[in-house]
C-alpha cells in the first residue's frame, strides 16, 4: 500500500468520526481510485502515480466548478470545499513566473528556438519534470504566450 493511501485511510477514519461527510466522500473516492489502480497494476504505486489520481480528481471538481450555474452558491461552496481539500494533497503547485522559468530552461537545455513545433518537446519534458507540481492547462498557456 503507498504512503499517500495509507494516509488517505487514517484520514478518512478520524473524518468518519468527525461526522465531516464531505471530507469523507472526498477521501473514499480517492482511496477507491488509488486502491483500483494498484489492483490494476499489481503492485503498489508510486507517490508520483498516486499523485496523478489526485491531480485527475482536482481537474474534474474544477470542470464541475466551472459548469456550476452562478445562482447555485450552496453547490459553489461545496465543491469550492472539495478543491481545498483535494489540493491538501498535492504538493505546493509551481506559479506561472516559476513555469515559465522552467520552460526557458528547458528551452536552452535542449537547444530549442520559441517556435510552435518546439511545444510537443517542451510539453513532454514539462510534464514528465515538474509532475504533480503542475497541470498541462497551466503549461500549455504560459507556453503559449512564450511562443506566440
Amino acid at each position: 500500500m503507498g504512503e499517500l493511501l495509507t494516509q488517505l485511510r487514517k484520514e478518512n477514519m478520524q473524518a468518519m468520526k468527525d461526522k465531516d461527510t464531505l471530507k469523507k466522500g472526498v477521501l473514499s473516492l480517492l482511496i477507491s481510485a488509488i486502491a483500483l489502480g494498484e489492483k490494476e497494476k499489481g503492485e503498489t504505486l508510486s507517490k508520483e502515480d498516486e499523485l496523478t489520481y489526485v491531480q485527475k480528481e482536482l481537474k474534474q471538481t474544477k470542470e464541475t466548478l466551472a459548469e456550476t450555474p452562478a445562482d447555485r452558491a450552496d453547490l459553489i461552496a461545496e465543491t469550492q470545499k472539495k478543491i481545498a481539500i483535494l489540493e491538501a494533497y498535492l504538493p505546493q503547485q509551481m506559479s506561472e513566473a516559476e513555469i515559465k522559468a522552467a520552460i526557458e530552461a528547458i528551452m536552452q537545455e535542449k537547444g530549442l528556438e520559441p517556435v510552435k513545433k518546439a511545444q510537443g518537446v517542451i510539453m513532454k519534458e514539462m510534464m514528465a519534470k515538474y509532475k504533480g507540481q503542475t497541470d498541462g492547462k497551466t503549461v500549455n498557456k504560459v507556453l503559449a504566450g512564450i511562443l506566440g
